[in-house]
């Protein structure tokens, strides 16, 4: 006895093929989120440098922007403690950048929160 075989690929298909987009998907965005937290550490040290030699904090939220500048500027947050005219030698300066970023993916946005949030802080002692 024969059995017609045609339809076995295209329903094996249909039963992986959600399985390989919802995994493509989260390695998208997963990649996206921490691109993003990489750009914001590296944003927050460099702020933290420039606060800690003296620069201003017009100077240091412009620099931080600047290497920020491919991320959604209306999502992004940053904070100085203490403020320049407060900074003391040998005492640290933080800076904490904030940053909120919008999930595409329909199944992985109600998996983790929409809009992502994440944070980078760095500390350095004021010269």
């Amino acid at each position: 006895m024969k059995l017609d075989k045609k339809g076995q690929s295209m329903v094996e298909m249909a039963l992986i093929l959600p399985i390989i987009i919802l995994l493509f998907l989260g390695v998208f965005e997963f990649s996206r989120i921490f691109g993003s937290y990489l750009l914001i550490t590296h944003a927050s040290r460099e702020g933290a440098r420039l606060a800690a030699i003296g620069r201003t904090d017009a100077e240091i939220q412009a620099n931080v922007e600047d290497k920020v500048s491919i991320l959604n500027e209306s999502e992004l947050q940053i904070l100085l403690d203490p403020e320049e005219d407060d900074r003391i030698t040998g005492e640290d300066v933080r800076v904490r950048v904030r940053y909120r970023l919008q999930i595409y993916a329909p199944v992985i946005s109600s998996i983790v929160s929409n809009p992502f949030e994440m944070e980078a802080v760095t500390y350095m002692r004021v010269e």
